[in-house]
């Protein structure tokens, strides 16, 4: 795992964490160039997906988020002022809020997809399930049509198609039985923020309850999963708006 750092001279700090099969380039890059004169940004490369460390896989969300969680006590004192987690990376982002020693203002999950795999009471079975799930997204990785539907996105450009299969068995592994801390979202002014096309969304609006986890939820009409990614400015501007603060639900054209 690495760690790089953009527009050290700003006072607020921005935590980047990517999704599963994606960098921190292919997601932020872009956005980086615009945020960096405004933010003091800190991008995860995350194990399993970071290109200067390709023979590095990945165990778990809780592993990379206990690793993330040190890094930050050690060079930041723990305290962060904004959040931006992408996918994979807004469960990340829970396990590292519910960390007492991290403090975070703003806690921004984008695309939180809440997929609860079943608890196998054979570890047989378990296994077998997490082979299916890696050569699913194998076959994915080859047919992007295929996922970008799913996806309700063509986010092709944001594919790392290197990821090696142990990478993706372990963290698909890792989720059985993994159960999503929502609770995390109390401890932070957090926001969810889901395209109208991704199927995450309902598993959000079905899932959360909103009377004992406190967030703000934004929609982004027309928008698939990680769809702001591949719009740097207005991605900037979001970021903007919720660490000024906004509450309620909110359709967004």
């Amino acid at each position: 795992m690495k760690y790089f750092e953009f527009g050290k001279e700003n006072k607020t700090t921005l935590l980047l964490l990517h999704g599963v099969d994606t960098t921190w380039q292919m997601s932020f890059e872009k956005f980086i160039d615009v945020a960096k004169k405004k933010y003091h940004i800190i991008a995860v490369a995350e194990d399993g997906f970071n290109t200067d460390e390709p023979d590095v896989d990945a165990v778990s969300v809780i592993e990379e988020a206990k690793k993330i969680t040190e890094y930050l006590v050690e060079n930041f004192d723990g305290k962060v002022d904004i959040i931006l987690g992408e996918s994979l990376g807004v469960m990340i982002m829970t396990e590292i809020m519910l960390d007492p020693r991290i403090k975070v203002h703003t806690a921004i999950g984008d695309g939180y997809t809440i997929l609860e795999y079943p608890n196998f009471k054979f570890d047989i079975s378990k296994r077998f399930f997490a082979h299916l799930l890696t050569e699913v997204e194998f076959f994915a990785f080859k047919h992007m049509g295929f996922f970008n539907k799913i996806l309700g996105e063509d986010i092709d450009s944001m594919i790392y198609k290197n990821a090696s299969k142990k990478t993706l068995y372990n963290l698909e592994y890792s989720m059985m039985p993994y159960r999503y801390k929502f609770e995390a979202l109390n401890l932070a002014d957090s926001y969810l923020w889901h395209g109208e096309k991704e199927p995450g969304l309902k598993q959000v609006l079905k899932k959360i309850d909103k009377s004992k986890y406190h967030f703000a939820h934004k929609v982004f009409k027309g928008k698939g999963h990680g769809s702001l990614l591949l719009e740097p400015k207005r991605l900037l501007r979001e970021v903007d708006k919720a660490y000024r603060g906004y509450k309620g639900n909110i359709i967004s054209s």
